[in-house]
């Protein structure tokens, strides 16, 4: 009886923080629209590497401020074969408008868009800026809500972290 309790207490100890952070979400059927309006399932970018997911939106200060770190760490890191998807949350806004915008910021990160909110709420995203590090298997394993500078060190540490030790990174947190 009392390897039993020891034995659930470890199995909730290792699952507590992925529940936290909202990793029981499945990126089977899970879509990505681009720009132009093409679908891109998202487990076709997890056979690729590790994916960068940033939730965020034109009308968010902190989202904007974090916008050009995020550039910078993908510059650095997408030739190492990690993913990076900036998906919108803006409602309503033109394609043409939402490219200026981007445009302007210099932003090159592949951008989608995801005005319904179904990866949003697949992922459990309930503050903006969000962002996701998931392993190549699918599963969180970094995320951080909203923006502080200096947060970008922490996550670009995680997502090099991710790339040279794929082995052990399933499930990390």
């Amino acid at each position: 009886m009392r390897h039993i309790r020891s034995v659930v207490l470890a199995i909730v100890l290792v699952l507590l923080p992925a529940l936290a952070l909202g990793a029981d979400a499945s990126t089977k059927g899970l879509v990505l629209i681009d720009l132009g309006g093409k679908k891109v399932p998202l487990d076709t970018l997890l056979a690729k590497g590790p994916v960068v997911l940033n939730f965020w939106a034109t009308w968010c200060g902190p989202c904007r401020l974090e916008m050009p770190h995020l550039q910078k760490i993908y510059q650095e890191l997408a030739p190492k074969g990690v993913q990076f998807c900036a998906v919108s949350l803006d409602r309503g806004m033109s394609k043409t408008a939402l490219e200026q915008f981007l445009q302007r910021g210099s932003v090159t990160i592949p951008v989608y868009r995801d005005e319904t909110g179904t990866l949003a709420k697949a992922f459990k995203v309930t503050a903006i800026p969000a962002t996701m590090v998931l392993s190549k298997g699918g599963g969180i394993y970094y995320q951080t809500k909203g923006f502080r500078p200096g947060d970008e060190v922490l996550l670009k540490k995680k997502i090099e972290g991710l790339v040279t030790a794929p082995a052990k990174a399933e499930g990390a947190n």
